[in-house]
């Protein structure tokens, strides 16, 4: 069975105590007392504090400006990047409680280059070697006679979204390839000098375009300037982060994307679900459900998804597109109970499972300055949803809708998020904010790269069709 990213986490027995040795999950705020005295099932249901309804491609009044519609899955990705288990079954059968002998959360790209062509060679073009394999018409990604994807982490076919960004870094790779490189013979050498460019530009999109966007730009340069969070020994994934901050995505999340604006002056526009009206009906043109080759009617023109005349990603709230409250068959088993279906319960029921702190505990533990009040916390459009102390996950989302206008995270998740990126980017020696932190991209325009920046590149765009950055500079609600 196939999960929605974020479902299926090792190391469910979490290291409590500050004592305790962190394996690939641990606590940045170990001290802290968990919160388990809460009920996840009514707030997260449909109908309930947390449904957003699914506003169609016309209601403009949960659109976030700030952030478009392909952050959403950039995240995605780069969560799958810093999550990915490449550790053996055997390992996985004999190391339970995942204490040792896991993977370190790094952006090395492993979600893309696996293991390297030596050890996964079928994630590479037999014909060119060193390059890529994608699909024969370059459309897809590559796959078996059963249609399943021949990448480093399957999680990255989830959605016909995240399946076609994932191509994008594959083409990145191969351009590159090609193109920076052309004076070195075709060897090992010339792939790994492709692969720390590639990394590098990769890295610093997440610094200094992604955080930025979703965090705001002062906190980012603050927390590079002085990091607050370091791994004293080896890197993990901080629960606080994977199981509540990094979470703040799926409020983002729409009920359906535009796919390709109209062609010519009859044209219509193309659009698809994310997931269907009815839960129990299998995978089809209509709905973007992965896990199988992408039909031509959902190829993404990627103008739609980055760019500043592309569609917004929803605000940063506690309101889920209703579609995200009843989760259909392949993202969680045949037969599941309505009321299990609900990605916010799951949500919930996660945090009391990883005994997660209080939202309230963590911002006066950060001495958050603007901690939310009690009535800041639990009233939604005038009615009183809940008192006492709130989910961390929970906190976090209504820190954004509060004190960023929904636009970005706030506080708590902004810190949390920030913390752990640059911890992780630091504790890669092979990093360039290790290793070279004044490197400036030489991919994209003036010294920057965007994600608009990598598309161009990636898909060879240029002219009236290359997708225009935006000036993150002056990006609505920053700081």
């Amino acid at each position: 069975m196939q999960c929605l990213h974020g479902f299926s986490d090792r190391g469910l027995s979490v290291p409590s105590g500050r004592f305790n040795e962190p394996g690939r999950f641990g606590r940045m705020f170990p001290e802290l007392r968990s919160l388990t005295n809460f009920d996840p099932v009514e707030l997260g249901k449909v109908d309930g504090a947390m449904d957003g309804g699914n506003p169609g491609p016309d209601d403009t009044s949960q659109n976030n400006p700030r952030i478009k519609a392909g952050y959403t899955f950039l995240g995605q990705f780069i969560d799958h990047d810093l999550t990915l288990d490449t550790t053996s079954q055997l390992e996985q059968q004999v190391d339970v409680t995942a204490t040792i002998n896991f993977r370190t959360p790094a952006f090395e790209l492993d979600s893309v280059y696996g293991l390297g062509p030596a050890v996964q060679p079928h994630l590479y073009d037999r014909d060119k070697p060193f390059r890529l394999l994608l699909s024969p018409d370059g459309n897809d990604l590559p796959r078996n006679s059963q249609g399943t994807a021949l990448i480093g982490d399957p999680r990255n076919d989830e959605n016909a979204i995240i399946a076609q960004l994932h191509l994008i870094w594959l083409k990145f790779h191969n351009q590159v390839f090609e193109k920076e490189f052309s004076s070195m013979p075709v060897g090992r050498e010339r792939f790994e000098a492709t692969q720390k460019l590639v990394r590098w530009h990769y890295q610093w999109l997440v610094v200094n375009e992604f955080l930025p966007r979703i965090c705001g730009s002062k906190l980012v340069i603050n927390t590079v300037g002085c990091p607050r969070f370091e791994f004293k020994n080896h890197a993990f994934m901080p629960v606080e982060f994977s199981v509540a901050a990094y979470r703040f995505g799926h409020s983002q999340t729409r009920p359906g994307y535009l796919l390709a604006r109209p062609s010519g002056p009859n044209g219509r526009p193309r659009a698809a679900a994310l997931f269907p009206d009815d839960p129990t009906i299998p995978n089809s043109v209509g709905d973007l459900r992965g896990f199988r080759p992408i039909p031509p009617e959902l190829r993404i023109e990627w103008n739609t998804f980055f760019g500043p005349s592309a569609q917004s990603s929803k605000l940063v709230d506690t309101k889920l597109s209703r579609v995200m409250l009843r989760l259909p068959d392949g993202v969680v088993p045949p037969g599941t109970p309505d009321k299990s279906r609900s990605l916010a319960t799951r949500n919930l029921q996660r945090g009391i499972d990883m005994r997660l702190p209080a939202g309230q505990h963590v911002a006066c533990h950060l001495r958050i300055p603007r901690r939310l009040s009690e009535k800041e916390i639990w009233t939604t459009n005038g009615a009183k949803v809940g008192s006492g102390l709130a989910p961390l996950w929970f906190y976090i989302l209504r820190e954004g809708e509060v004190r960023a206008n929904g636009r970005r995270l706030a506080g708590v998740g902004a810190t949390i998020v920030a913390r752990t990126f640059i911890a992780c980017l630091l504790a890669d020696k092979a990093s360039y904010l290790w290793q070279d932190p004044e490197w400036t991209p030489t991919l994209g325009k003036n010294g920057r790269f965007t994600a608009s920046d990598l598309v161009n590149y990636a898909l060879n765009l240029s002219g009236a069709n290359e997708i225009e950055s935006e000036d993150i500079s002056k990006l609505e609600g920053d700081d």
